[in-house]
């Protein structure tokens, strides 16, 4: 018995030395990438034509999938020898005019001036509240949000014909149907109901 498991681990050593060499990686495919170039994906990935193909893994991908652009990243082995890899971006969402995060509160480097004067911009002061602009900014995102502006108070929301005062992105859900009948002019959210003044 113990000859036979001698055996086992001799081949199974051979197989892993073997690997190493054949087969080799001839073609890398990249899809999905919009920001990063494909020379960059391939860095972050460590992947490369001549790698060992059997060694490309996901595990392989851990450095490309924890790059702030990168929201998921996927690698398909295509027997024998091309590799295809699959990255799904993260977008711009918000600005305050050096920093520019996603949607889901990651910063995002090198964000290009172009693109950020097109993203909503958010401005205040006192204790940050990203997380609440955030998600103030994907409940209105249908009406054009252009500035959210917070305060210890509350957040003044420029949208597109309308302006809202909201304590709290909490307290615009709880009144959504008042605030969608009455949009229009100047709006603001209470903890009892929605007032509108035109202006």
């Amino acid at each position: 018995m113990r000859p036979f498991v001698l055996a086992l681990l001799v081949l199974a050593a051979a197989a892993i030395v073997t690997s190493r060499f054949v087969p080799k990686v001839t073609r890398v495919e990249v899809s999905g990438n919009q920001h990063l170039s494909r020379a960059q994906v391939l860095k972050l990935a460590d992947v490369a034509p001549g790698d060992p193909f059997l060694w490309v893994t996901r595990y392989r991908l851990r450095h490309l999938s924890h790059a702030p652009w990168v929201r998921k990243a996927r690698v398909i082995r295509h027997w024998p020898d091309i590799v295809s890899i699959m990255v799904w971006e993260r977008q711009p969402a918000l600005t305050d005019g050096t920093t520019t995060w996603a949607a889901d509160g990651t910063v995002l480097p090198g964000v290009s001036a172009t693109v950020r004067s097109h993203l909503p911009r958010l401005k205040g002061w006192g204790p940050p509240r990203l997380r609440e602009a955030l998600t103030l900014l994907r409940l209105l995102h249908s009406y054009g949000p252009k500035v959210i502006s917070y305060t210890p108070e509350g957040f003044e929301i420029q949208l597109t014909g309308t302006s809202l005062f909201t304590p709290s992105a909490e307290a615009l859900e709880k009144q959504w149907a008042a605030f969608e009948s009455h949009r229009g002019g100047r709006v603001a959210v209470y903890p009892w109901g929605v007032s509108k003044a035109h202006e």
